[in-house]
């Protein structure tokens, strides 16, 4: 059986016929998710399995319209957030399209639906809507199930830590001069009798 061109697809006609295809591509035929990988980690050995399955069925104004049924799975080594090393992880997608006749109206409807509602603007690249899937079925955070953390940095500059240890405390610095009597400072003498003026002691 011959796979319709799955970047140039008539979805109306596909729909109309209930066409449906399965293959298992390249991961080169996904860019955006080939450049999840982790870093060294080739893309030539890696492929996504995908499945569609396309029907008619009539909307509120009872006009047959297109729905597309696509499912893919694949296995990405993505970095993990430990380790930092290759992860492998599976990652699949299973979403429903609906297709209706405008942009404005695909907007409206999008947000209530359950389903993806796109407008039938000419032939649709079935590719892109997988890829797109799978990019948005990635996990927010990648870890394996036992892993090392790297180990921390450590300055090896003893001087430089000794130095940091006695700037940082300038509060402490401050309260001990406070609490030190001024070196060399003398007492004011204390005026004898009214009026500042000096007389002599009684005996």
């Amino acid at each position: 059986m011959q796979h319709p061109n799955l970047r140039h697809l008539d979805i109306s006609a596909f729909a109309a016929r209930n066409g449906q295809a399965e293959h298992t591509s390249p991961l080169s035929d996904f860019p955006r998710l080939a450049a999840e990988l982790a870093s060294g980690v080739a893309s030539a050995d890696r492929a996504v399995h995908w499945r569609i399955a396309a029907e008619l069925r009539r909307d509120a104004a009872g006009q047959p319209m297109p729905w597309l049924h696509c499912q893919a799975r694949t296995t990405l080594a993505l970095t993990c957030q430990r380790c930092l090393q290759p992860a492998e992880t599976t990652v699949q997608s299973d979403q429903w399209f609906r297709f209706v006749a405008t942009e404005a109206q695909a907007e409206q409807e999008d947000e209530a639906a359950e389903e993806d509602v796109l407008a039938l603007q000419g032939p649709l690249n079935v590719l892109t809507l997988i890829e797109d899937d799978l990019l948005l079925a990635l996990p927010p955070l990648v870890k394996h199930e036992a892993c090392d953390s790297p180990a921390p940095l450590h300055s090896a500059d003893a001087a430089f830590n000794a130095a940091g240890g006695e700037t940082n405390r300038p509060f402490a610095q401050l309260a001990q001069l406070l609490t030190q009597p001024l070196e060399g400072a003398e007492r004011k003498p204390r005026p004898n009798g009214h009026g500042g003026h000096g007389g002599e002691q009684a005996d």
